[in-house]
């Protein structure tokens, strides 16, 4: 079973408040320790000015394919995927399997 890599762009309609940004750092920081499977994890706000609107990043490497799926239903992903739908945001994922020597 090969590792996956998760990645997540976020364009959110309007800027973010500070609450808001807090409300993310929070949330996603839980992750980690909370969702089995997760090897590595992080994300951030766009600071290159390249990404063509969308300000926020995610990039979750999950130990195999099954984490990744357990990863979706998850109350925690859940909580977090409806907030930001409630925000309008548009979303962009890329997943692809990590292949043996991909990660020197």
């Amino acid at each position: 079973m090969s590792a996956m890599q998760h990645m997540v762009l976020i364009k959110f309609l309007h800027a973010l408040s500070d609450e808001e940004t807090a409300w993310i750092d929070q949330r996603l920081s839980q992750w980690p320790r909370s969702i089995p499977g997760i090897a590595r994890m992080r994300w951030g706000v766009d600071v290159s000015g390249r990404a063509r609107g969308y300000q926020w990043g995610l990039v979750i490497e999950f130990s195999s394919e099954e984490a990744e799926s357990h990863y979706h239903p998850h109350p925690l992903h859940q909580e977090f995927a409806q907030w930001v739908a409630g925000k309008g945001a548009e979303v962009l994922a890329f997943d692809f399997p990590i292949a043996p020597g991909n990660d020197p």
